[in-house]
C-alpha cells in the first residue's frame, strides 16, 4: 500500500484522476510555470521539458516520509532511463531551503530541483491541484499531459513503456 504526505486544505482533487488522463497523444498541453532551482537560477518547466523525449514533473519534499522512502526508486529510474529520454523536475513543497538543500545531496537527485519555499501554497502545486505528495505528471518535450499520478513500479513501467516504443 502506497502512503502520501496530504495537505491539510479543502482544495478539490486534481481533476484528472491516472484513469481519465489521456495518453500520449493528448492535445491537453500544461501551462509552464516558472521557479527557481537549487541554486536560484529560473528554470521553465516548458524550455526543461524540451531537452527529454519525456519529463516527469516530481512533487516531494524533504519532511515527506513516503517521498524520502520512494526517491531511491526514482533515482533507480532516472539513472536507467536518462540516457533514453527521460528528464525530471523535482519540485519540492518544501519551506526551508537547507532542509531541501541537504535532502536533494543526501538522496542523490542529480536531476533539475526547482521551489518557491511556499510549502503547500507552492505555485507549480497549487496549478496541478495536487494535495498529496508523492505525486507525479508525465509530459512529452511540447508540454503535453502524458499521464499523471503514477508511483513506484507503475511509474518507472510507464516511463518503461514510453521510452523504449
Amino acid at each position: 500500500m502506497l502512503v502520501a504526505c496530504r495537505s491539510n486544505s479543502q482544495k478539490p482533487e486534481m481533476p484528472a484522476a491516472p484513469s481519465q488522463v489521456q495518453t500520449e497523444e493528448a492535445s491537453t498541453s500544461i501551462p509552464d510555470f516558472r521557479m527557481n532551482d537549487i541554486d536560484g537560477n529560473e528554470v521553465s518547466a516548458l524550455e526543461e521539458a524540451a531537452k527529454h523525449k519525456i519529463t516527469v514533473i516530481d512533487f516531494w519534499a524533504s519532511w515527506c516520509g513516503p517521498c524520502l522512502r520512494e526517491m531511491p526508486e526514482v533515482v533507480g529510474m532516472y539513472n536507467k532511463y536518462k540516457d533514453k529520454g527521460l528528464g525530471i523536475i523535482g519540485v519540492s513543497l518544501d519551506k526551508d531551503a537547507t532542509s531541501w538543500k541537504e535532502a536533494v545531496k543526501r538522496m542523490g537527485m542529480k536531476w533539475v530541483q526547482v521551489s518557491d519555499l511556499q510549502g503547500w501554497d507552492n505555485a507549480a502545486a497549487q496549478m496541478f491541484g495536487v494535495q498529496s505528495i508523492p505525486f507525479t505528471v508525465i509530459i512529452d518535450r511540447e508540454g503535453k499531459l502524458i499521464d499523471a499520478g503514477l508511483r513506484g513500479s507503475e511509474l518507472e513501467q510507464r516511463v518503461g513503456e514510453i521510452l523504449e516504443h
